[in-house]
């Protein structure tokens, strides 16, 4: 796999990224690696995570719904590219990396070529694009992009039910989070096929039977 860096006009090349990519989420096969070339292996698929992330952003792709209404239901896949809800009257859009942490509209990666301090177009654009929202607008946005990423370690297990519970942040923001996302907290709902209850300010979870 050879990775080409260009410009932002020419983001949209990678994987054939498209308006609407809701069902096709970034994915590498990984095959048989040798150990001397595993470190430049995984930083080529983090760039490209990269630039099919941000593309998602600079080329104002339609983000998918994260919850379905119908069966009251999560389900978060990394490379795919959510909508959080609306701050200010702003979409706040993020896709989940397999490489770790969120890219966000409000915030965009900035990536830095090793060993360079030339300053990229995509540098540039990403810095402007985060100075177009007002600080106490990226404080609400990280606010709720730590929920959605709390979220998704409970689902996979990274994190407990206790752990949550006990997470001042992720308490007094969780409410704010599933109303701007549609999540029916009255009633069960699942995330990445777990299901848990929300109930006088606790969170908990439904055994379910195999």
């Amino acid at each position: 796999m050879t990775v080409i860096v260009n410009s932002i006009g020419n983001l949209g090349w990678v994987a054939n990224f498209q308006t609407n990519q809701s069902f096709h989420p970034f994915q590498i096969d990984e095959g048989e690696i040798d150990p001397k070339k595993a470190e430049i292996e995984n930083s080529r698929k983090e760039y490209a995570e990269f630039l099919q992330s941000s593309n998602a952003i600079y080329q104002g792709a339609i983000p998918t719904q994260l919850v379905d209404k119908e069966t009251n239901a999560i389900n978060i896949v990394t490379g795919v590219y959510y909508n959080l809800g609306i701050i200010n009257a702003k979409p706040l859009n993020v896709t989940p990396l397999a490489s770790g942490g969120v890219n966000s509209n409000f915030s965009p990666k900035i990536w830095k070529i090793p060993g360079s301090s030339i300053v990229t177009p995509e540098q540039e654009a990403a810095l402007k694009m985060r100075q177009s929202y007002s600080l106490p607008e990226r404080q609400e946005a990280n606010e709720l992009v730590a929920v959605f990423m709390s979220l998704s370690r409970l689902a996979e297990g990274k994190k407990s039910v206790a752990s949550m519970n006990d997470d001042a942040m992720f308490m007094q923001h969780f409410p704010k989070f599933a109303k701007g996302i549609g999540l029916d907290l009255s009633q069960p709902f699942t995330i990445n096929g777990k299901s848990f209850t929300y109930s006088k300010g606790t969170l908990q979870t439904i055994d379910t039977e195999d």
